[in-house]
């Protein structure tokens, strides 16, 4: 796998295009992911991305057999014959790559179970936002001040480099201030006694 590309995940970001969604490397790391909790076979590999993404992401055999294969050729995975099926399993090496790169495996599961959510709330939307939001747990005004801000953004493409920087400032506080970990329930009951 190629250390090189570690941070395509975030230059890319949620993104998710119509055409190819992940590179090599990307594929081999979702699949360490799903065999860390069990062995499995390509086809239950499959639905296994079909499942998370709501059908998002199912790759084709051509692309998850090859990517299979080079997990074990690195010694990432091995085989197992299960009768006429092989199953393939994680290896210590492929748990300690895992491992290392444990931010960027989940980092690209997010983006799998964030499209899943995005085709549900557009499916459900359709009928009513209120449909969308019990399906999604998304509320409607989640979804607006999303849009919000990408109009925003696409706004002030055409800024000089002052403005940029003002809006890279906003952008970084406000992406801390969403990553801190908002109170329970019950951490605000005691902090109101």
């Amino acid at each position: 796998m190629n250390g090189n590309d570690k941070d395509s995940v975030r230059r890319r970001g949620s993104h998710l295009t119509r055409g190819r969604k992940f590179n090599a490397d990307e594929l081999q790391l979702k699949l360490l992911w799903f065999l860390r909790d069990s062995p499995a076979h390509g086809y239950e590999l499959a639905r296994r991305f079909n499942d998370l993404s709501r059908g998002y992401y199912n790759p084709s055999p051509g692309v998850l057999y090859p990517a299979l294969g080079q997990l074990e050729t690195l010694g990432l995975a091995q085989v197992e014959l299960s009768g006429k099926r092989k199953n393939y399993r994680i290896t210590a090496a492929g748990l300690a790559y895992l491992q290392q790169h444990a931010e960027r495996a989940q980092t690209l599961i997010d983006i799998l179970k964030h499209a899943a959510k995005k085709m549900l709330w557009m499916s459900q939307a359709s009928e009513s936002e209120a449909a969308a939001a019990a399906a999604t747990g998304w509320l409607p005004e989640f979804i607006q001040a999303r849009k919000t801000l990408q109009a925003a953004l696409l706004a002030r493409g055409e800024a000089d480099h002052n403005e940029q920087r003002r809006i890279i400032a906003i952008l970084q506080r406000a992406a801390s201030d969403i990553r801190q970990q908002a109170p329970t329930a019950n951490d605000e009951s005691s902090n109101n006694t």
